[in-house]
């Protein structure tokens, strides 16, 4: 715990930039603002409900007394300079809305938990430096399309205009949507390689596939543009039962259908979270979605034969892609 306060003590060093511990949040209560009560004005908030760390966040933002935040969950490290490093990239560039750190793991610090992300069209993570020397990332900073909130620095002003970050997303897609939003508004997400955090990680449990097959689907429904979920249905036709199939195989069949129903008890709202997409868009979906190596878990994909099947597989989507990128979804 005393890493973590002296983490929140250089923020408070930063000008301009507050920080709050958000992951407290989804056990009720909110760490806001710079640590040490007396010295930097610290205030804590109390959550009556418990969903998650996105209403702690949203906390953290809409009351934060600085122009920006840092957005930090309490598995975090954060290393030396880490935050004056972000800080000075969104300085130095006003389209920066949000810094990102490479995320490496906390018994491990020379390997890169996260760093270099994108979302894949079939709305599945997209991490290619994951579990690689930190050494080999190299310098250079990068507009990445997808960031885990494990530590963010944000913009307030940006993200409030967004629409903040879901709510109803109870982990799964928890920040992958908030990222996407920032994205379709036209804001650069830059990972600074030199500021680095620590993730004192745990291995997921299966509870967490309810909240990802949900949230998966609504992400596609409220922030893809029409013409895009239209063109998707053939891969999507094929990744549905390929994904049911493997959740069955490992017991989780009851799971997937209780997200369908989780899903279609959101659709009412579905009207109103387009019409915030529709009023935020400056850049088209072709132009934030990739085709690359689709992040799955190694409990999901153990067998050699899954494992041989997912190589075709993700051959195969990026062949629809590209067809898809020249075709229907052309400039």
């Amino acid at each position: 715990m005393a890493s973590r306060r002296r983490g929140c003590d250089r923020c408070a060093r930063q000008p301009g930039v507050a920080a709050a511990n958000c992951r407290r949040a989804a056990r009720g209560r909110l760490s806001a603002g710079p640590n040490h009560r007396r010295r930097h004005r610290q205030h804590g908030r109390h959550l009556d409900r418990k969903e998650g760390p996105n209403p702690g966040r949203n906390v953290g933002i809409t009351e934060a007394r600085q122009p920006f935040v840092l957005l930090m969950d309490a598995d975090v490290r954060v290393r030396p300079d880490a935050v004056r490093r972000l800080r000075d990239a969104m300085a130095a560039d006003p389209s920066i809305k949000v810094g990102s750190p490479i995320v490496v793991r906390g018994d491990r610090p020379d390997i890169i938990q996260y760093a270099g992300g994108a979302l894949h069209y079939i709305c599945e993570a997209v991490n290619p430096w994951q579990d690689r020397a930190l050494a080999d990332r190299g310098a250079a900073p990068l507009d990445i399309g997808a960031a885990p909130a494990c530590a963010l620095l944000l913009d307030c002003a940006a993200a409030i205009d967004i629409g903040l970050f879901d709510e109803r997303y109870f982990m799964g897609k928890d920040d992958g949507d908030f990222i996407h939003r920032m994205k379709i508004a036209g804001h650069k997400v830059w990972e600074v390689p030199q500021a680095t955090v620590l993730h004192d990680a745990r291995p997921r449990s299966a509870w967490l596939f309810y909240y990802q097959i949900r949230n998966r689907w609504h992400f596609i429904l409220k922030n893809y543009q029409v013409r895009t979920i239209v063109s998707l249905i053939p891969p999507l036709l094929v990744h549905e039962p390929l994904q049911f199939a493997v959740l069955a195989a490992k017991g989780h069949a009851w799971t997937y259908v209780r997200a369908v129903g989780g899903l279609l008890a959101m659709l009412p709202a579905l009207p109103r979270d387009r019409a915030l997409t529709r009023r935020i868009r400056r850049r088209p979906d072709r132009d934030l979605l990739v085709s690359a190596r689709i992040v799955v878990r190694d409990d999901v994909a153990s067998s050699p034969i899954l494992r041989r099947g997912r190589s075709a597989y993700e051959r195969w989507l990026d062949s629809y892609w590209r067809l898809l990128t020249k075709t229907v979804l052309a400039r």
